[in-house]
């Protein structure tokens, strides 16, 4: 409940309640019953805040046989200690309690995180045990063991259906993160939601076909749920490691209108942060790597008007006066521990129960 809104109402009552020099009996009624219809849609009207965030390398600290983790051990390249582990384990909770404007998250979207145990930790082992979170995490053929999971609230989110949607490739080097699929009610509303960590730009001319093979994947999978289950509100949330504005993207998701697709079914909430801001920093500009992809019917119940909201606490970033840009502080520089949380700032957006809220339309 906002406290700004129930004032600027209470004023709006008694300065129209004031305009005369009496209160007619049946004016006053007629005005306290809108005071009241008001104050019920400010108390009652429920927010979901979600946050994605790639959160940089969350690993246990013991090694797993199975991947190639050990640089993330106590023992290993970076001296991963549970000194460390636990350090990051709290400052990433207090993170996201900070982007939900001190207001638990309903939904949590993760990448970079090793396995069950982290997440665990990070649900019953920091602040957000208040919230008695619950989540939805499959190990996937990453060769370093780093996998999407998606934490949840129970109070608003209720999933009813989870699995993992594996792209497959016959080349052994295109191995790469599951996409996390999960469908359930959030608030009042079933929702479709997709968790995804796309394949690294370090190689981008090797992986931009493979990215973009990625998002065409998740698209055609919304466009058998539609026609199949009659399914409307989808929500997409991921490091895609390309920018909206970048082909694979766009033309993955198919986000832009042409000729033929003159009203696109998903709008990517960050594609007017061009040139503003970003989740992440390379070569001393913004990327917007970090995303929200929403379709149009999901989008009328959010607060965004195009251009996606960026997290940058101070807390966040490295304070390098150096650096001509805001630039998250990143828990390793190299091999060099430097504290920090990630190397990416959390992305926030608004889901509202009721429809009609956001500014404008992209």
């Amino acid at each position: 409940m906002s406290v700004q809104i129930l004032a600027q109402t209470f004023f709006l009552f008694m300065k129209a309640s004031s305009s005369r020099n009496r209160w007619k009996s049946k004016g006053k009624s007629k005005r306290l019953a809108l005071f009241f219809c008001l104050l019920n849609n400010v108390v009652f009207a429920q927010k979901d805040v979600v946050i994605f965030h790639n959160c940089e390398n969350f690993f246990y600290p013991t090694n797993d046989t199975l991947t190639q983790d050990d640089d993330y051990t106590s023992e290993g390249r970076k001296h991963w200690t549970f000194e460390r582990y636990n350090k990051k384990k709290n400052s990433l909770a207090k993170t996201y309690i900070a982007a939900g404007n001190g207001e638990l998250p309903s939904l949590i979207g993760l990448c970079e995180v090793e396995n069950d145990n982290v997440l665990n930790d990070l649900c019953k082992g920091t602040i957000l045990r208040k919230g008695n979170y619950k989540f939805i995490h499959y190990d996937s053929d990453d060769l370093r063991g780093i996998d999407v999971a998606l934490l949840y609230l129970p109070s608003r989110f209720t999933p009813l259906e989870h699995y993992k949607i594996t792209y497959r490739s016959d080349k052994e080097e295109e191995r790469t993160r599951d996409i996390l699929y999960v469908n359930g009610i959030l608030g009042n509303k079933k929702i479709n939601i997709y968790v995804i960590h796309a394949p690294s730009r370090r190689e981008h001319n090797i992986k931009k076909s493979l990215r973009q093979a990625i998002f065409d994947t998740v698209y055609r999978h919304i466009c058998h749920l539609m026609s199949e289950n009659d399914e409307t509100n989808f929500l997409i949330m991921g490091d895609m490691n390309d920018n909206p504005w970048d082909s694979a993207v766009k033309d993955g998701f198919r986000t832009i209108a042409t000729a033929k697709n003159p009203q696109p079914l998903l709008v990517n909430i960050m594609q007017n942060n061009k040139n503003k801001v970003g989740s992440y920093v390379y070569n001393g500009s913004y990327q917007s790597f970090d995303q929200f992809i929403v379709s149009r019917s999901l989008l009328e119940f959010t607060d965004s008007s195009g251009t996606g909201n960026v997290f940058r606490a101070d807390f966040l970033t490295d304070g390098n006066p150096k650096h001509r840009l805001l630039t998250p502080y990143s828990t390793y520089k190299g091999t060099y521990y430097q504290g920090g949380i990630s190397d990416h700032f959390p992305i926030v957006m608004v889901i509202n129960d009721k429809a009609g809220s956001q500014k404008s339309n992209p």
